[in-house]
């Protein structure tokens, strides 16, 4: 699954009026009647409950994500014999939109149903890090809590909606930015696709066809990125273009260069000219 670089749910802005690690008691129970004006989300890790929402009911396990609209008639109750634990959070949300030179506050329904089984080990396995982590920055007293909290809250939520797009596989995933991280370290190496591989435990083929099916383009290709974007810091910070190319991990400047202008449609020289605003740039071959 190719991750979007438009992806809508990037720019919610959540609130949280209500964050817990909640190991229901045997006398645990949602009964109904009040009015629910935020929404609510939990991961069952462990025991058993029978929830209603609305005019349906489920009975929910260890796997399973609820979540509850705004307004949504909410009715539970646990088991004694097996009681539920669960990380729950309480929020509000809005998706502020910088267009046109001025913010905007949009509308946009979360895509979740009521009850679903993350049916995925390695995904289902990260979640629960990330929730744990959540509710223990909210237990902390720091004054970054909030932001730390939302930091975290923001990865939960961009994980589920790859999720839910059909063909996510975090292991995939987790692979993915495994070697990424790799590059980032170590992109003024010469690394090679088979370094690459073996880095990750895999044959060169898949690791290849994972990069494709997750970012959308080949691990060499996105190493040429991480070293392009190096480069223009350094471009922007006066260095010369040989010296810049080779910091970034090129041995050849002709093929920096062509790799820059294909990337950045200008050769290196002259983005260093424009972004320095100065036209008498002495002492450089214009490649």
């Amino acid at each position: 699954m190719q991750i979007s670089e438009n992806n809508p749910y990037d720019n919610i802005y959540p609130n949280f009026t209500y964050v817990a690690n909640r190991k229901c008691s045997i006398n645990w129970a949602l009964k109904g009647p009040a009015i629910y004006d935020k929404h609510n989300l939990f991961l069952v890790y462990q025991g058993e409950a029978q929830l209603t929402c609305n005019d349906k009911t489920f009975h929910v396990k260890p796997g399973d994500l609820v979540y509850y609209k705004p307004g949504d008639y909410r009715k539970g109750y646990t088991f004694p014999d097996n009681l539920m634990e669960c990380y729950t959070v309480d929020f509000l949300y809005t998706f502020p939109v910088f267009s046109q030179n001025q913010w905007k506050l949009n509308d946009l329904d979360l895509p979740f149903q009521t009850v679903e089984h993350i049916d995925d080990a390695y995904l289902y396995s990260r979640l629960l890090e990330l929730f744990s982590k959540f509710t223990r920055t909210f237990i902390t007293q720091s004054n970054s809590k909030t932001i730390r909290g939302r930091a975290i809250f923001m990865e939960i939520l961009s994980l589920l909606t790859q999720w839910k797009s059909g063909d996510f596989v975090y292991d995939n995933v987790r692979k993915v930015e495994q070697v990424i991280n790799y590059m980032t370290k170590n992109f003024t190496e010469l690394l090679t696709l088979e370094e690459l591989s073996n880095y990750a435990k895999i044959s060169p083929s898949y690791l290849g066809s994972l990069f494709k099916s997750v970012t959308g383009k080949s691990p060499i290709s996105y190493l040429i990125d991480i070293r392009l974007h190096k480069a223009k810091e350094l471009l922007l910070d006066g260095h010369i273009v040989s010296d810049v190319a080779d910091a970034v991990g090129f041995n050849d400047l002709y093929y920096f260069s062509k790799c820059f202008k294909k990337n950045e449609g200008i050769s290196p020289s002259q983005y260093k000219r424009i972004a320095n605003n100065d036209n008498d740039t002495f002492g450089e071959i214009d490649i």
